[in-house]
């Protein structure tokens, strides 16, 4: 299938990003990506990580922190009346673009959380750092406008963008704030991650200080593992992977749990490197997070479609695919069209197109729909010729 992969932050360094395969959080900045994901893979994945440029310098915004006031060129649609935090009340300051699929992806989960949330004085603010006008053309299409069912505002020459992304050293959308009834950040993390703390956070009962710990922690090894990249992508131009794995080797010894860093490896061994070995590696993670959709489908998608890899264990796909779809409760479009891949791989085309046509029932009328129809008759040209076909 001929779809561009997802560069999520936290593998946006050149050989990362092919393991996160499909579905991923966007960079700010990036192109924009030609597949479309499906919300409820997203949540699993690595968060963004702190920019590497700016490593070594401190963070101006954290958990604990009191929430800079927004500052909002025009607000399109929801309250438009939100001038601020209002004490006693949370707000979920949610930052996006138009360009970014993940974002348009998660655009009901917000909106099924702001209904549910709303008696409860619940604002989601969705913030875009775009031109006025390109957000306006994008709001106005019925599509996005069903789909956006909380507020939606126009950042004022990046005025807020900066207050919350650059302090906090986010680079990835979509990202979420939740701001607790004081004021303060109590929460950062992608959006598809955000319904526990958020729950927990409107009954009283979150704790902020050990969360500040905890994100403290994450943010530590996601400067880790920029080392790492940068290890990595120095490799990939000398086509000697033996420093960078003994420095991938010693992360994950400090972070054995680490569910990046152990894609990492499984994609440098069996991409680049064609180590047979690395396969124990994805069992070994297929083993510890079968029941992780996102992570799941990632390592089978790359498996069955990276270039970089030139020995596919197809046995070791399904598994990792069969787990996705089962975690996902075989409702997700770009996962069963994982699965359908691996059918077809091992040359179980009548599987192939019983699953690929699940997928399109699921898929919308987007770029990834059409991608998903197309390989439905790729599947069914397969199945009545009884090989596989170009």
């Amino acid at each position: 299938m001929k779809i561009s992969m997802y560069i999520i932050a936290a593998a946006s360094l050149a050989f990362a990003a092919g393991a996160i395969a499909q579905h991923a959080p966007a960079i700010v900045g990036q192109e924009k990506p030609s597949r479309a994901i499906e919300g409820e893979q997203i949540a699993a994945m690595p968060q963004p990580v702190p920019e590497a440029q700016d490593a070594k310098k401190p963070r101006t915004l954290t958990i604990g922190d009191s929430a800079p006031r927004p500052n909002v060129q025009k607000i399109l649609k929801g309250n438009t009346d939100f001038d601020g935090f209002t004490p006693g009340k949370v707000t979920v300051m949610e930052f996006w673009a138009t360009w970014c699929g993940p974002c348009k992806a998660g655009m009901p989960h917000l909106s099924e959380l702001q209904k549910e949330y709303k008696e409860q004085g619940v604002d989601i603010i969705g913030v875009s750092n775009e031109k006025l006008a390109v957000v306006e053309s994008f709001i106005e299409q019925p599509q996005w406008d069903k789909k956006t069912g909380y507020t939606i505002a126009v950042d004022r020459d990046g005025a807020t963008n900066a207050a919350y992304m650059k302090a906090a050293k986010r680079n990835g959308i979509p990202c979420a704030f939740v701001v607790d009834g004081e004021g303060k950040v109590a929460w950062i993390g992608h959006p598809m991650s955000m319904d526990e703390p958020l729950k927990k956070i409107v009954a009283g009962k979150w704790d902020r200080d050990k969360f500040r710990g905890d994100y403290e922690k994450s943010q530590q090894a996601g400067r880790m593992m920029t080392e790492v990249r940068r290890s990595m992508r120095n490799a990939s131009r000398s086509g000697d992977y033996r420093e960078a794995m003994k420095l991938l080797d010693a992360a994950i010894a400090k972070m054995p749990d680490d569910p990046g860093l152990q894609m990492m490896k499984f994609q440098t061994m069996i991409g680049p490197m064609n180590d047979p070995e690395g396969y124990q590696t994805g069992w070994a993670i297929l083993k510890a997070n079968r029941d992780n959709a996102m992570m799941m489908n990632a390592i089978a998608w790359y498996t069955l479609d990276d270039a970089a890899v030139s020995d596919r264990d197809y046995e070791f796909a399904m598994a990792a695919a069969k787990a996705a779809e089962a975690a996902s409760g075989g409702t997700n479009a770009a996962i069963l069209d994982t699965l359908a891949r691996a059918y077809y791989e091992m040359g179980d085309f009548d599987m192939a197109v019983k699953v690929q046509k699940k997928a399109v029932e699921k898929s919308d009328d987007d770029a990834m729909g059409a991608s998903i129809r197309e390989q439905l008759e790729k599947y069914q040209a397969a199945a009545k010729a009884g090989r596989k076909t170009a």
